[in-house]
């Protein structure tokens, strides 16, 4: 078929706007799946030199979403899905010959489908491995064909036809739509021209869809503000004039496209917290790339070439803003936003007033303010609440407010130095912002690491104005936190080694850690390939992770894809320590969806396998069980989310508990029970957990003497009883008695709340209730109607109302005072509804 374009004789008044249109939309979206292969998809290049698409949740989303698309085409849009491509797409298939029936012709290893184009080719050809597909109705029906193997032919064919929008509508037809491309002039049939812009805008629709889609999923992983550097990087652009005055030479983004969340990032790196790539030329040195993310900006390591990832590759510190980054590379740009008077006749500037002064010059810090949340000086609430007093002395807040009155006098200052010249705090990033529950931003402002240049010389002033009762181990921390952030490997090991040895339980230390950007330090070092700077960095934040605020800024600081990449190591103790920390960060919500988009559910599941295929115990097996330990904990924590739960199942990790569930050490134990009782909400997990014949372990393990393993086997119990056969099997295992013998443990109101639901649940079998009769567990649940909170209330009268199904049962409960019981709970004006409604259902029971 020969190539097709708008020849300039159909080029219409009719058509002509229609055709501005597209150009438009050309321009602005790029090709079909433009936008979603150039900016969402993450190319890597194989060992052969080939783009391949990345094995990642964001990339198998993508693909899931065009897989979507092409399979319905041909019941949406009929017309467009028989549309006959310019160009076959062609990629090597695992599909062979046998995969064919209905429709196509085979010979030997060659499949040729029935239907032909206008020029007698078939629509489909197989000569393996190659494979060509010719309109969308064929490409439907293949994916049909590959079944499972649906995305690995998505992926092939994506990977082979990397701009398939030329195989679709032709060179041609894009070319003329881009007036900077000049094709040759070929004629086009007006109604197929009409149907191929019809695809066209198809195309470009779902492109935008999907891309949507995928930024709003990004968004709800990571929380991004780009307002703060687009307007940051706005008021720098002022910086970039002509003459002396000058900050900046040029500042420019790397990309003009801005997704619908505000960043410039493709999407991939978005999900690790990059917002956009800034080129700045200063005035007095080299070109800097920088890299603006939410954890602060950075320099990168520049693009070299087209698709070359190591670009993003960290080449410095982490800086609070983008000025402070300037500062420390240009002193020329640090001279002249620093310097507080300039002549402005010599500018030819009228004065302006006070007013107009103060605006101008605490504009910038307003804004800071409004961004960042910063306050004046100010000491972290939570230092407060520890009891320790404001950070800064007297002097120090005395010298904060005559720098404030002298900027407020009025002088001929340029406006945008004085913009700059009140906004920035000089140094690294130190002061972490984390997300509270309301979404407020909570940020710390004392940092040892927060002084540059001349502000090095206060430092010793700044110390001894520092107010005397701050706790000795925040000193301590200090010092440490410094020899930390310059030290080599060596040193590093012998400092994690002293910071070690002070209490780190104590909530003064950890949040020092915290402030004094110790925290950052800890979590650069699982980067590095020192194993003894990795396990020292995982034992101290293995314990300062259990601060709920240190939780939050380890999601936020991306600490959490660094420890899932350590799960991979073939050193035990690294793995282990790994493990126990996500576990600790994981009663995160966020964070529980971190670890599952970056493939540590899959993980995890793996450090459970601590067993031969033979079975025979492993000559290291002391650190395999300890391995499995902490990531039966992980995957516990993991476990609160539904979603998460369905990635353990698929991972295989459900054989695997039932496994470590025969154990003989409690501490493995634990988390193991923990994980199936959190997992057997879902009826998949009951299933399995029924099949795999663990409800025998659980009723043996509900009788070690251990409360925490006894109430989460009971609540394990409680759960998986809703099926009639587990009932039984509870039954026959002799798991009745030890539930009674569970309620004698009335001050452990967890435990009871699980021993009475597991009664509960299996008294609906009504052989079970006849041997709770023989065990005198009625007598005992009557007397739990009183003084209890609502979990175990609600168990007790719904085990009660099973009880009354037998005759014999009534006449015992109203003699021991049941119905007086009930009665009182139903007029008790502090129970909630759920316990009223049993109480009904039970008093029914009972009376009728």
């Amino acid at each position: 078929m020969p190539a097709v374009g708008f020849h300039g004789n159909l080029l219409t008044a009719d058509n002509y706007h229609l055709v501005k249109i597209l150009q438009k939309q050309l321009l602005k979206y790029g090709g079909a799946m433009g936008l979603t292969l150039t900016r969402a998809a993450q190319w890597t290049t194989s060992s052969s030199g080939t783009a391949k698409l990345e094995s990642t949740p964001l990339n198998e989303s993508l693909l899931k979403e065009i897989l979507d698309f092409v399979e319905k085409i041909g019941s949406k849009s009929s017309q467009e899905a028989e549309h006959v491509f310019e160009e076959p797409l062609q990629w090597n298939t695992t599909l062979v010959a046998s995969h064919f029936k209905k429709g196509y012709n085979t010979r030997g290893s060659t499949v040729k489908s029935n239907e032909k184009d206008s020029e007698g080719n078939p629509l489909l050809q197989l000569s393996p491995p190659s494979l060509y597909v010719r309109n969308f109705s064929q490409l439907s029906k293949l994916l049909h064909v590959a079944k499972d193997r649906k995305l690995q032919e998505v992926q092939a064919c994506l990977e082979e036809n990397r701009d398939p929008m030329v195989n679709i509508l032709g060179w041609n037809f894009i070319s003329k739509l881009d007036r900077t491309r000049s094709p040759p002039e070929v004629p086009i049939d007006a109604s197929e021209k009409d149907v191929k812009v019809k695809l066209f805008i198809m195309l470009q629709d779902i492109d935008k869809k999907i891309l949507n889609k995928l930024v709003a999923e990004i968004s709800e992983q990571v929380q991004f503000n780009p307002t703060v550097v687009t307007k940051e990087v706005e008021l720098l652009k002022k910086c970039c004039t002509e003459g002396e005055e000058r900050l900046l030479k040029s500042l420019r983004y790397t990309s003009d496209f801005e997704f619908s969340n505000g960043c410039r990032a493709p999407l991939w790196r978005q999900a690790l917290g990059e917002i956009c790539y800034l080129v700045i030329e200063p005035c007095d040195g080299e070109i800097l790339n920088i890299t603006c993310s939410s954890a602060g900006v950075f320099l990168n390591a520049g693009f070299q070439q087209e698709g070359d990832e190591s670009h993003y590759e960290r080449k410095s510190d982490f800086y609070e803003d983008l000025a402070s980054l300037l500062k420390s590379r240009s002193p020329h740009f640090a001279e002249s936003i620093n310097k507080q008077v300039f002549d402005g006749e010599e500018r030819g500037r009228a004065q302006k007033s006070e007013k107009q002064q103060e605006n101008i010059v605490h504009q910038w810090e307003r804004l800071q303010r409004a961004l960042y949340g910063r306050k004046k000086c100010d000491t972290c609430q939570r230092w407060r609440n520890l009891g320790v007093l404001t950070i800064c002395g007297p002097a120090e807040e005395e010298k904060a407010r005559k720098s404030s009155v002298e900027k407020k006098r009025p002088g001929a200052r340029s406006r945008m130095k004085a913009e700059l010249s009140a906004s920035y705090s000089p140094g690294h990033l130190s002061s972490q912002r984390t997300k509270t529950s309301a979404g407020a931003v909570v940020e710390e402002q004392f940092s040892e690491s927060s002084s540059e240049t001349e502000e090095e010389e206060e430092q010793p002033e700044r110390r001894s104005e520092t107010n005397p009762d701050l706790p000795s181990e925040y000193w301590q921390i200090q010092k440490l936190v410094k020899y930390l952030k310059a030290a080599d490997q060596t040193v590093t090991v012998l400092v994690l080694c002293a910071m070690m040895e002070l209490d780190l339980t104590k909530e003064t230390c950890q949040l020092a850690i915290q402030d004094l950007g110790g925290l950052e330090v800890l979590l650069n070092l699982l980067d590095t390939n020192d194993i003894r700077c990795k396990i020292g960095s995982l034992k101290i934040l293995t314990k300062i992770s259990q601060n709920v605020h240190l939780r939050q800024t380890i999601v936020h600081m991306r600490g959490l894809q660094r420890m899932v990449n350590n799960l991979d190591s073939p050193v035990k103790e690294l793995q282990a320590l790994a493990a126990e920390t996500i576990a600790n960060v994981a009663n995160d919500r966020r964070a529980r969806r971190t670890v599952r988009h970056h493939g540590g559910i899959r993980k995890l599941v793996k450090l459970l396998d601590c067993f031969n295929d033979s079975t025979d115990l492993r000559a290291n097996m002391e650190k395999d069980l300890e391995v499995a330990r902490c990531g039966a904990s992980a995957l516990w924590s993991c476990s609160k989310s539904s979603k998460n739960k369905e990635a353990i199942r698929k991972a295989g990790g459900i054989p695997l508990l039932g496994r470590l569930l025969r154990s003989p050490q409690e501490n493995i134990l634990i988390p193991v029970v923990g994980t199936l009782q959190e997992c057997a909400s879902q009826e998949s997990y009951r299933v399995a957990i029924q099949t795999e014949g663990m409800i025998e372990d659980l009723v043996k393990n509900l009788r070690r003497d251990n409360d925490e393993l006894q109430m989460l086997c009971a609540s394990a119990i409680f759960k998986c009883a809703e099926d009639k056969r587990t009932r039984d099997l509870v039954r026959s295992y002799k798991g009745l008695q030890p539930l009674v013998s569970l309620l004698a443990k009335a001050d452990n109101k967890q435990l009871l709340a699980a021993a009475t639901g597991a009664i509960w649940k299996c008294s609906f079998s009504m052989k079970n209730v006849a041997i709770f009769q023989e065990s005198k567990a009625l007598q005992t649940l009557i007397g739990l109607l009183t003084d209890q909170p609502e979990d175990v209330l609600v168990n007790v009268v719904g085990a009660l109302g099973q009880f009354a199904q037998k005759p014999a049962n009534k006449t015992a409960i109203c003699n021991g005072g049941g119905i007086k019981a009930l009665i009182n709970l139903l007029n008790g004006t502090n129970q909630v509804y759920y316990v009223g409604s049993h109480c009904s259902s039970c008093l029914n029971s009972l009376l009728y």
